[in-house]
Formats: C-alpha cells, structure tokens, sequence
C-alpha cells in the first residue's frame, strides 16, 4: 500500500509539472498577439510534434506590432535586425540608406530591430522614445547579451509570426551587415513560392570550438557530437520562406539551446531535415576592402562601421552603371548562373 501510494503521489507529481509546462507555452502563444494572426492552433496543424523541453516564455515589452497590418496584407520582405540598446547611430544609418522602406518602389519592405532588455534605464528610456518616433523596435523581457543571442533569434521567429505573418520573406542580420536590398530582392522574387528555403552563407563541416576562451567556445555537454550541423551564418545576415518560419519556431521549442544562434538555427534544419542553399553574395566571413564595383555584386556585407554605411550607399546609388565590363557583366552573368 505505502508504494502505492508513492507511485500515485510521483503520477500526480509529473501530470501537474505537464499542466505547469503547457499552460506557460499556451500563455506564450495566446498573450499579447495584438495582430490576431498567430495562435497555437495554427502551430499545432504543421504536423510538427510539440513536446516542448526549450520554451520561450518571454513577453514582448516594446513591438511594432502595427507595422505589417498597416502595410496591407501584401508585405514582400520583413528584415528584421538584431541590435543593442546603446547602437543608436547604427540603427539611424540603416533607417537612412538600406533599411528605408521605400527604397523599391513598389514592393513592401519592413525593417525592424530586435532587442532584449536592459538594466540601464536611461538606455531603455532613450529606447522607448526612439521607438515612439519610429514604431520599428521590438523587445522582449529577457536580458539582452551576447550570450542570449539564442533567444534573440527564436525572439525574431516568433515576432514574424505574431506581426507578419502574410510576408514572403523573413530575413535575419545585424546591424552592422550592409544589406544590398536590390540585389537580395531580385533573387528573392526568382525563389518567391519555393517551399521550406533558407538561405545565405552556408557554413559546412565546422569542428565546435572547445576552447574555453574562445567566443565561439561549445563544451561538449552543451553539443556532444564532433561536427557543426550545416548552418548559415548569422552575422552577415540569412533569409527564410514565410512557410518554414512556423516549422522553425516549433522546432527551437523541443530543440535544446546552444549559445550560438546560427549553429542553433542549423541544429533545428536539420532536425527538420532541411539543408540550408549556398549563395556567397551574402558575404563572410572577413571584412572586404571598399570598392563600389565589388559590392555592387554583394547582397550583404558584415562588419561595417556606422561611417562605412553611409559611403556603401552613396557609392551603390553612383555606381549602378559604371562599372566596367567584368563588375558590370562578368560578375553579376557569373552569379546569376551559380545563385538562381
């Protein structure tokens, strides 16, 4: 009888730790969703198993929840732009030269900037204001690192969804990647309607770092296996189907975390059984030199100072047309036949 009673009590136990664990992913879900299209239900019918053991628990706290429902329902692209509180100049720069809605007349283009929170509220009051003016900042309640960069991530999944939802396309970068929009747009309207892709800096075959000090450092408790899986690499900027975007967003709730986003984004692929598609115009992983007629062929570049993004704009609007016959012609016939 005493054991009896021990195995109900543990039974008990473990069906209130499952209510617990379900009602936090349902509250997740359903909470503050002001643009009425993401709801659980929607998730449920992807066919993906939802035994949730990585749940994202956090609120939004700053959204631009309106700026796709503003937009209309015929939204191309959302690019959404992870940042820090303190990159004021940056996020002014891409407002003013690739991140400016109407660079392409007539397609819709959304970018926003994605934060976590801070401690400092001078910063965060600054945010809030900032965002006041602008309406393209969203934040949620965990604390903004380097080391909740995982988080940021499935926070940009997620926002997409709760946002966005009709767009096309979701894109992914820094803010402090250039971002050549005419280009990304050209070969994204050739991919329009191509199912489960994702795309840019495909990194192949990489060996975890297991050196403590290094920024990239994975111990093998946290990743056990000896090699990466497929991934694209984060900083300089990748681009998903808006149909994979649920898939992925389910997938990081029963996928473990690992504190490198992109490898995290990876590791959810493959689990999905999706390899990501190769396009070196999404340049990595060094800084190039300057030159107007090299980056006109790029649609990315990482690692760029809040001066350098002004003169990459001012010289892709001088160069368009100007540019010899092996930038002008070669190049671009070279990447139309690798990359489309």
């Amino acid at each position: 009888m005493v054991l009896m009673g021990r195995q109900l009590m543990v039974m008990m136990l473990m069906v209130l730790m499952l209510m617990v664990t379900l009602s936090a992913v349902w509250w997740d879900f359903g909470s503050e969703k002001t643009a009425g299209e993401f709801r659980q239900t929607q998730l449920l019918t992807t066919g993906v198993k939802t035994d949730v053991i990585n749940p994202h628990p956090y609120r939004f706290t700053t959204a631009g929840q309106d700026v796709c429902e503003h937009a209309g329902s015929d939204v191309f692209l959302v690019i959404i732009v992870h940042t820090a509180h303190a990159h004021v100049t940056h996020r002014q720069a891409i407002r003013a030269t690739w991140g400016n809605d109407s660079n392409i007349p007539g397609l819709k283009i959304k970018t926003l900037f994605a934060l976590g929170t801070t401690d400092d509220k001078t910063l965060q009051h600054a945010v809030e204001r900032e965002n006041t003016k602008h309406g393209d900042i969203i934040q949620e309640n965990f604390h903004d690192s380097y080391k909740n960069l995982t988080l940021k991530t499935v926070m940009t999944l997620k926002s997409f969804l709760s946002f966005c939802p009709k767009a096309a396309f979701l894109m992914k970068t820094d803010d402090d990647t250039y971002v050549n929009v005419r280009n990304l747009v050209k070969t994204l309207r050739k991919l329009e309607g191509k199912p489960r892709l994702v795309t840019g800096f495909v990194i192949k075959g990489a060996e975890p770092r297991r050196d403590v000090n290094s920024k990239w450092y994975l111990s093998p408790r946290t990743y056990p296996k000896h090699t990466l899986p497929w991934y694209v690499a984060g900083g300089t900027g990748y681009v998903i189907s808006s149909d994979l975007v649920p898939r992925l967003y389910e997938t990081s709730l029963r996928t473990a975390a690992v504190p490198l986003e992109d490898v995290y984004i990876g590791m959810c692929l493959e689990k999905l059984g999706i390899t990501p598609v190769q396009n070196k115009q999404f340049h990595c992983c060094d800084k190039l030199t300057y030159d107007p007629c090299v980056y006109k062929n790029l649609m990315t570049s990482h690692g760029i100072t809040v001066d350098e993004m002004y003169t990459i704009w001012e010289g892709e609007q001088a160069v368009i047309n100007n540019c010899g016959i092996y930038h002008g012609w070669i190049v671009p016939a070279i990447n139309y036949l690798l990359y489309t």
